[in-house]
Formats: C-alpha cells, structure tokens, sequence
C-alpha cells in the first residue's frame, strides 16, 4: 500500500514538473542573430569603444 502512495507521488510530481514546463515559450533563434543582437548591445558597443581607446593610449605610448 505504502509504495502504491509512493508511486502514485511520483508521478503527480513528474507531471506536475512537465505541465509547469509546458506553458513556456521557446524561441529559436540561429547563431548569427544571437551574435547579432550580442554585438548590437549598446552597452557592447560603449565597452568595445573604451577598449579601443585604452589600446591606441597603449600602442601611442609604446611607440
């Protein structure tokens, strides 16, 4: 009787678990729209700007 109970936990958890993962969307999206999105990133773009200008401060003094 006990591992009927058991059993019977197991799989309300299991489908509990499933139908609370089945409600969410999934979005496919291809590696390059993700690079792109990435690369676009203004916070992306401010940090790739400040590198440059920290490389060239670094190239113009070793110069």
């Amino acid at each position: 009787m006990r591992n009927r109970i058991i059993l019977i936990g197991a799989i309300v958890l299991i489908g509990f678990w499933f139908g609370s993962r089945a409600n969410r969307p999934v979005i496919k999206t291809s590696k390059a729209e993700t690079a792109r999105r990435i690369w676009n990133d203004p916070r992306a773009r401010k940090g790739r700007k400040k590198l440059g200008k920290k490389l060239a401060k670094a190239a113009n003094r070793h110069r």
